[in-house]
């Protein structure tokens, strides 16, 4: 029977979702498929293995009903209501969605109207000028489409860091479970905790390097060996992704770490520097007058070519080994103290279950799951900021009774319990004409909003720069949310022009969100850096829609220690009192 990864079965559930779209099925029938698949996608276990303990009902957004079409699936290997879902859609269809900005009712279109099966013969038929003709395309949409089939070839073969650290920590779990392995360590661009990675590399440290290979080969989620040596060894598991072990001595452990976690440039860089003082450097040490000295820790392998420890997130080449060489001499501009996750106080972003007819999607759990859960994480405070409620499909009128009916729900809450920090948040629109997606008088009714672009991310960067500088000029809105509105993997950053845009938030105040959302991880790292540089406060975020994605915080902190974010950057490591005061509520 075939193995079905994560990855595959919320394409599946999206494919479903897309067809559902195209038959005008109920909007809550399709985003309870999109629901799914994101929390599928986001999963830290196989949903197979949940499967195979009849543990299905603990994924969040999996009812009865998928529940039943998930165990056909992994029974049978289909689901035969999705095969009668699909039987009317053209074959193409699905493979069109891969196209960033293709919605199911334009891939529908394009696969039927024109015969199109796949992404190669859509480019092919966009070159000739035909899609241009087709009612409500136009000449506009035709030369989208063929650059976004530029962007999708560009792609690589890389995996998000949230799914491809729990898959590692799977792995480290499973050789820890043997006294040979000593030290277990993942390397390269994961131990940097990059926003997307390829492979995974994993260091272990042993005296006993056969068994360690050996325990590793038996690993249950392999589904094929590569190779298996006496150091080293190298498969694939299940869900395609190929894993690597690398084992060392205890003794030369901290060369074999720093080696292979580094970027390329970052080595060189060493290496030149390591040179200039008549040493070599390798995975098993550091060469001087012919002799190899061996390092069990990285710490003291950097101080001996005179280097303060350069924490992993910062091994790029971007002045960290000119800092760390600051910090060895006790000078000035040495290397920053990074934030810790254990350093937060709190999370701003957090969408609940409450029906306030939302303009996107609600969360999935109570105010009290909600609390309770922040409880567990030893938070001061916390922020529901449910999205607002659809601009479109309300009055103005509207908007302010669902908001006062809500802040009636919320003010009893924080009445009844005083041992966490409540603060009446909504998510809001910066809407395409650069207003605000909630009146002034539905404003006065919140602590504050988080002001973020969730349509026309296509707008050229003077409209998009324009809206970002209303929401930061508004007395209402404390935070930007996922500021570049980058979708990893699915949709490129819009543009701005984000040196006005800080300017603008040092001047008003405005706090830029780093998004800890899987698929988010927004600011990027880049962005943090320019923003830690010119004295802007951050705030990390989780932008949970379930209780267990709470957890992702873990990742908006590698994104703000891959900026260079200290503690005094990142606006939710101060204590209530000194939060409330700083953002204006009481």
């Amino acid at each position: 029977m075939k193995y079905f990864s994560n990855h595959e079965i919320s394409k599946i559930l999206r494919e479903i979702a897309a067809a559902y779209s195209v038959k005008n099925e109920p909007i809550f029938k399709i985003r309870a498929y999109e629901n799914a698949a994101d929390s599928i996608e986001n999963a830290s276990v196989e949903i197979r293995d949940l499967w195979e303990t009849d543990d299905l009902a603990s994924i969040p957004g999996v009812g009865k009903t998928l529940e039943g079409h998930l165990n056909e699936l992994f029974k049978t290997g289909k689901v035969k209501h999705f095969n009668e879902v699909k039987k009317s859609m053209p074959e193409g269809m699905f493979e069109l969605l891969n196209i960033n900005g293709l919605g199911p009712k334009s891939a529908f279109k394009l696969a039927s109207s024109l015969g199109i099966k796949s992404i190669k013969e859509l480019e092919e038929v966009a070159k000739t000028g035909i899609i241009k003709k087709i009612p409500t395309f136009g000449e506009k949409s035709e030369q989208e489409i063929l650059s976004a089939i530029e962007e999708y070839k560009g792609k690589s073969n890389r995996y998000l860091l949230p799914f491809i650290f729990t898959v590692s920590q799977r792995i480290i779990s499973y050789m820890k479970q043997i006294k040979e392995c000593e030290e277990v360590e993942p390397l390269g661009s994961l131990r940097r905790m990059v926003a997307t990675v390829g492979d995974i590399d994993i260091g272990v440290a042993s005296s006993n390097p056969k068994e360690v290979i050996s325990h590793f080969t038996k690993f249950p989620e392999i589904s094929r060996i590569l190779a298996a040596g006496s150091t080293a060894a190298s498969a694939i598991l299940n869900n395609g992704v190929q894993v690597d072990i690398k084992v060392q001595p205890k003794e030369a452990f901290g060369a074999l770490l720093q080696h292979f976690t580094g970027s390329k440039n970052h080595n060189i860089k060493l290496r030149e520097l390591a040179l200039s003082q008549g040493m070599s450097l390798s995975e098993y040490g550091i060469k001087e007058n012919s002799k190899l000295l061996k390092f069990s820790s990285e710490t003291d392998f950097y101080k001996y070519i005179g280097l303060e420890y350069i924490e992993p997130e910062l091994r790029e080449n971007s002045g960290e080994i000119e800092a760390a060489l600051r910090s060895a001499q006790g000078k000035p501009n040495g290397l920053p103290k990074l934030v810790k996750l254990e350093e937060l106080k709190g999370d701003l972003h957090l969408h609940s279950s409450y029906p306030i007819e939302p303009s996107h999607d609600l969360g999935v759990n109570d105010f009290s799951e909600i609390i309770k859960k922040a409880k567990e994480l030893n938070y001061e405070y916390i922020g529901f900021s449910d999205h607002s409620p659809g601009f479109s499909t309300h009055t103005k009128k509207n908007i302010i009774e669902l908001i006062k009916k809500r802040k009636s729900v919320i003010e009893q809450i924080k009445d009844s319990d005083k041992s966490i920090r409540i603060l009446n948040l909504l998510e809001i629109d910066i809407l395409s004409n650069g207003e605000l997606s909630v009146p002034l008088e539905g404003l006065k009714l919140l602590d504050g909003a988080i002001a973020g672009i969730h349509s026309s991310h296509k707008q050229n960067k003077k409209e998009i720069t324009k809206r970002l500088l209303t929401a930061c000029n508004s007395k209402y809105v404390k935070i930007i949310s996922h500021p570049t509105g980058r979708l990893l993997e699915k949709r490129e950053s819009y543009e701005a022009d984000w040196n006005v845009v800080f300017k603008e938030c040092l001047k008003t105040g405005t706090i830029l969100e780093i998004n800890a959302w899987p698929t988010r991880l927004d600011l990027p790292d880049t962005l943090v850096r320019k923003a830690v540089d010119l004295g802007i406060k951050l705030i990390i975020n989780s932008d949970a829609h379930e209780i267990s994605q709470m957890d992702h915080m873990k990742f908006g902190v590698a994104v703000a220690r891959r900026g260079w974010a200290t503690r005094k950057d990142i606006v939710n490591t101060m204590p209530w009192l000194e939060f409330s005061r700083y953002i204006g509520v009481s």
